[in-house]
Order: structure tokens, then sequence, then C-alpha cells
């Protein structure tokens, strides 16, 4: 229960930062419109990242540069992200901890890294049962063509630590165009499907695009036990 409420409160203070952040070039406010502000954002983040619930199987919390505090949060706002794991009941926000041109490294707030390919998830760490890796360029090239058929290979462990390597079909399909709620704003995106069929696994991503062809927001599998992660911008 104690974490469930800290949760909440971290999603409280998150838009309440980012009301204010948001207020610089408009009339100023009074502490209830900005109360208000903060409680319709914190709604939509409990509608999109609902279930909130204990945390399992994570690693400790990390030092982050930066950290989660407001103040950090608001003024950069671009840094940071909300993730999404159900199966774990987990539902907070990420940093960016290392940016190498597309290759990006998110620390969440409770400890785990996911680490994105130009937006395709290609690693995990500290969930317990991790993606070790995923190859991403065939998907990203698929997706700035409008879609096609890819080979996705996937590197696990199993139960003994023993490296398991499993070859996937995918077919990436467009889905039309969607108003995605993310947590803290809406935006209008272009939807893609993802099917993929390995030997043993079958599982569904989803990623949503901006007119630019960047991914906003997505929805990637990691592991049978941690399934799918789902990744917004602020």
């Amino acid at each position: 229960m104690g974490t469930v409420l800290e949760m909440r409160r971290t999603l409280v203070i998150l838009a309440a930062a980012l009301a204010l952040a948001g207020c610089g070039g408009e009339t100023a406010q009074s502490p209830a419109e900005v109360q208000a502000r903060a409680a319709g954002a914190v709604g939509q983040v409990q509608r999109v990242f609902g279930g909130l619930g204990t945390r399992t199987s994570v690693s400790a919390p990390r030092a982050v540069p930066g950290g989660f505090t407001p103040q950090a949060i608001a003024a950069e706002p671009g840094a940071y992200r909300l993730v999404q794991i159900n199966a774990l009941g987990l539902a907070e926000p990420a940093r960016l901890l290392q940016e190498n041109g597309d290759e990006t490294t998110l620390a969440l707030q409770s400890g785990p890294t996911a680490a994105f390919d130009g937006g395709v998830l290609v690693a995990t760490r500290g969930f317990g049962d991790d993606l070790l890796t995923m190859e991403s360029g065939d998907v990203r090239a698929a997706l700035r063509a409008g879609g096609g058929q890819v080979t996705r290979r996937m590197e696990a462990l199993d139960g003994q630590d023993q490296v398991l390597t499993d070859s996937f079909a995918c077919t990436i399909t467009p889905a039309g165009r969607e108003t995605v709620d993310l947590g803290l704003r809406q935006a209008d995106l272009a939807r893609f499907d993802e099917n993929c069929r390995g030997t043993a696994i079958i599982f569904d991503n989803i990623y949503w695009l901006d007119d630019a062809g960047q991914i906003v927001s997505s929805r990637q599998y990691v592991s049978p036990t941690v399934a799918y992660l789902r990744s917004s911008r602020l």
C-alpha cells in the first residue's frame, strides 16, 4: 500500500511541475487553477498508466544525474518519459541516462534501465527477466517505408542463466492515425502494429509516430514475465 501511495505522490508532483512549467508564456494562474490543471493531468496519467500497484522483481533505486525532482523535470521535460509495465504493477517517470545519436538509455525511478535504438527497444536490465538484446535496424527501416516484413533476433536468459536465442518473423503494418493520450498531453500520431512469431513466443508491438517519423510512444515486448513496456515522451 505504501508503494502505491508513494507512486501517486510522485505522479502528482510530476503533473504539478509540468503544469507550472507550461505556464511560462501564459497569463499567471491562481494556485487553485494550477492545482486543477495538475489534477487533470494526474487523471490522464492514471487512465493511460492505470493499474498502479506494488513493484515486483525490480532492482533498487539508483542515483540518476538530474534526479526526479519537480524542479529537474520542469527544467528539462524532454529528458523524461513516462513508463508503464502492467505485469509488474509499475508506472513511473524515467530519465535519459545516456544518449548517443539514436541510441538512448532510460533509467526508471525505481532502478531498472531500458535501451532504445531510434525508439525501438533493444535491451533491459534490472527487471529480473530481462531482454538481453533485440535487433532493431530492420524495424526502423520498415517504419520509414510505411510497413513491411522483417526478421528479428532476440537473446534472453533462461532460469539457469543460459542465453537463449530465438528468431522472429515480424510483420509491420500501418493502422491509421490516433489521438494518443500520453499521460500529460495528447497528440495525433500515426500507429503501426508489429506482429512477431518465433519458435515458442508470439508478441505484438505498437509504435506511435509523429509527422517527422519519430517514435513518440510505444508498447514493446520484453520477456514472458515482464511482458510489455510502454514508454511515452512527456
